[in-house]
């Protein structure tokens, strides 16, 4: 088994990728601006195209990211985002069982009652309810780690 050198540390480093993707933030939402003003008939088929990019872009920063991180940051994010994402997505299945039987209701009343409205609207809170418990997770994680 042929042995491999040891990698750089990576370049960027946490607040280097923090400050990409802000970029890529700030130039796909004036990019987005650009379109809404001057698409004119095909608006939605160049919001698609410049979607289909920013997220081909935001996965190769990911991968990127992830080829550079050590085992320590690997096995934190694996385990926060099956633990946290699992437990995200028991308290969506919860919620559902109390809308279904009437106990809550989590339609906001700003909705039309549109089907897309309401399937953002419970797409939302499900990446909602998996991103507060992955955050959760994770510094769990790294507290008992430390």
């Amino acid at each position: 088994m042929l042995d491999k050198p040891i990698r750089k540390r990576r370049r960027l480093g946490y607040i280097g990728m923090l400050a990409l993707c802000a970029l890529l933030g700030l130039v796909v939402g004036f990019a987005a601006a650009l379109i809404d003003t001057f698409g004119g008939p095909a608006t939605d088929a160049l919001q698609t195209g410049l979607l289909t990019l920013c997220m081909g872009i935001v996965v190769w920063i990911c991968v990127l990211w992830w080829r550079a991180a050590d085992e320590a940051v690997r096995e934190a994010h694996k385990w926060a985002w099956y633990w946290g994402g699992s437990a995200g997505i028991v308290v969506v299945i919860l919620a559902l069982g109390l809308v279904g039987w009437d106990v809550i209701e989590l339609a906001p009343t700003v909705l039309s009652g549109e089907p897309t409205e309401l399937i953002m609207t419970g797409v939302g809170l499900t990446l909602g309810a998996q991103l507060i418990g992955y955050l959760i997770a994770w510094a769990a994680w790294w507290l008992r780690h430390r």
